[in-house]
């Protein structure tokens, strides 16, 4: 029962990233669009689990699930380089930066319910508070 519980979970975090990772992302000669100050995320502590999940492309995602102290309890992570997040995969992080909630304008859930879109945190500091998930 524990197995089919993780492949289930595994499987609903592969496909939120692989949804969340469709987004295009900006290319480096095309810098991102910064929002004003005043419309800037406010900095979230956020603690929880470090997972690897590959997108519907191919590509490599870092999430966060069981995550405590925000308003979700999966974000992806991003903000930091992949061999930060690879040497803290199954290890309790405790990470803060601000959170940017999916656009309601690129929103696939009203379209298909199925689809999760957590919220991404654009990580500033990461902490290790456990080597291990429990």
């Amino acid at each position: 029962m524990r197995r089919l519980t993780s492949t289930i979970t595994a499987f609903t975090l592969a496909s939120a990233v692989g949804v969340f990772a469709q987004q295009q992302a900006p290319t480096p000669a095309e810098p991102a669009a910064q929002p004003p100050p005043a419309e800037q995320a406010p900095k979230s502590t956020v603690t929880g689990c470090v997972v690897q999940a590959k997108t519907t492309d191919g590509g490599t995602a870092y999430i966060l699930s069981k995550a405590e102290g925000g308003s979700a309890t999966v974000y992806v992570l991003g903000g930091s380089s992949q061999t930060e997040w690879s040497a803290n995969v199954s290890k309790k992080v405790e990470v803060t930066g601000p959170v940017q909630e999916p656009s309601s304008a690129n929103n696939d859930s009203a379209a298909n319910p199925k689809v999760l879109r957590p919220p991404l945190i654009v990580v500033e500091s990461v902490k290790v508070v456990a080597q291990n998930c429990q």
